[in-house]
This record gives structure tokens, C-alpha cells and sequence, in this order.
């Protein structure tokens, strides 16, 4: 996955205007590259121009969020050079790699829609994960150390799993975090404790705020 980055990052350049974080923002258009994956279709054209728009369209939706930003969304048209078959070298190279990593795609997209239904037992939808993930990063890591008390105590683990909830009261005694401070990022918490629980090695390796759940 991590062949995919340049071109990821490529993206953001030029988005400082929008005045997220750059890690929110790298974020972001990796959870929209994946579900480009998940959409992608012959249909819609060239991958990677479709990939491009998408993520473009996404920070600014975002940018627009936060902090009332105003721009028009990028339409997707093909640049006069792609038309015309001339992309950059960059641009070919990383073209290449998603071509001849096609099975690795197939099989991350295979990783997304398990995941999605796993989440949707917990009436958690995949789109939902960039808007429940926590701006902060003090933030993050408190919800990482809740799912891993989740998952590595075996209670909290059987609750989860079998009741479709997480034991909050229990949780704020034992780790000294707020009961409120649980609910409010409930659906994050049980999204972590599903990636640190299942088989997505993918997902966790591409997502940044996903990574320390290795």
C-alpha cells in the first residue's frame, strides 16, 4: 500500500488554503483513495484522474466544514494532456503501479467491503469514519488505549461481540477516562477494536490513524 502514497500526497499539495492539519488532510484522502477503490468502475475512465477528483472534491467539502471555506468543486474532466494519452512521468509510473498491483487492489477492496459489514452490525457506516474520527491526537490515543482494553480483556471483549456495545462504566473506572468522553467517541472506539480484532492488515498499514494498531 504504501506504493500509493506519492500519489496520495501529490493530491494535497496545493490545499493549504483549506486550513486543515496536513496529517487530517493525508488522512482523508487516503480513507477517500480507498473508497475509490471500492467505486472504481471502467465507466468512470482513468483511475487515477477519477481518484484525483474524488479526493480534491473531498478535501474541499471538508475544508468547507471546518472552517466555512467557499470554492467550487472541482468538476471531473480529463486535463487536455490526458485526453490527449500525455501524463507526467510521475504520474505513469504511479499509473503502472496500480496497474500491475491490480490483484492487491481487488483483494484491499475485498478488505473494505468485510470491514463495512462488520461495522454495519454495529450500525456503523464505512463512510461515517471520516466524521467520527477525532480531530485531536491526544484524542486518537485515548481511543486507541480504550479498544485495547476492549479487545484484551476478555469481558469487554464478549460484550462487544455479543451485545453489540461497550462497557463504558467499566471502562471509565479501570482506565480513568469519563463516561462521556466514552460515548462521544463510541463508534471510533468500536471501529479500532474491529481493526485490532479482524484481518485487515491493508486498511492498517494504509491508514495513518490506523497504524498503531499493528
Amino acid at each position: 500500500m504504501e506504493d500509493y502514497l506519492p500519489f496520495i500526497k501529490k493530491q494535497i499539495t496545493g490545499m493549504q488554503d483549506l486550513m486543515l492539519e496536513y496529517d487530517d488532510m493525508l488522512s482523508l484522502a487516503m480513507l477517500t483513495f480507498l473508497n475509490c477503490i471500492r467505486q472504481y468502475s471502467p465507466q468512470k475512465g482513468n483511475f487515477l484522474s477519477f481518484c484525483k477528483t474524488c479526493i480534491k472534491n473531498r478535501l474541499i467539502d471538508e475544508g468547507r466544514k471546518q472552517m466555512g471555506y467557499r470554492s467550487k468543486v472541482i468538476a471531473f474532466e480529463p486535463k487536455e494532456e490526458e485526453e490527449a494519452g500525455q501524463i507526467s512521468d510521475a504520474e505513469a509510473k504511479v499509473s503502472w503501479q496500480l496497474y500491475e498491483k491490480d490483484q492487491e487492489r481487488n483483494a484491499l477492496s475485498e478488505e473494505i467491503r468485510l470491514l463495512s459489514d462488520a461495522l454495519d452490525a454495529y450500525g456503523i457506516r464505512w463512510e461515517e469514519l471520516p466524521r467520527i474520527c477525532p480531530k485531536q491526537e491526544r484524542s486518537r490515543k485515548n481511543c486507541l488505549m480504550i479498544a485495547r482494553a476492549v479487545v484484551e480483556k476478555p469481558d469487554y471483549k464478549k460484550e462487544l461481540l455479543r451485545q453489540h456495545r461497550l462497557p463504558q462504566a467499566d471502562l471509565a473506572a479501570q482506565l480513568g477516562v469519563s463516561a462521556k468522553t466514552i460515548e462521544k467517541h463510541r463508534k471510533y472506539i468500536i471501529t479500532l477494536a474491529i481493526l485490532l480484532m479482524g484481518d485487515y492488515p491493508g486498511i492498517r498499514t494504509f491508514l495513518p490513524k490506523y497504524r498503531e494498531v499493528n
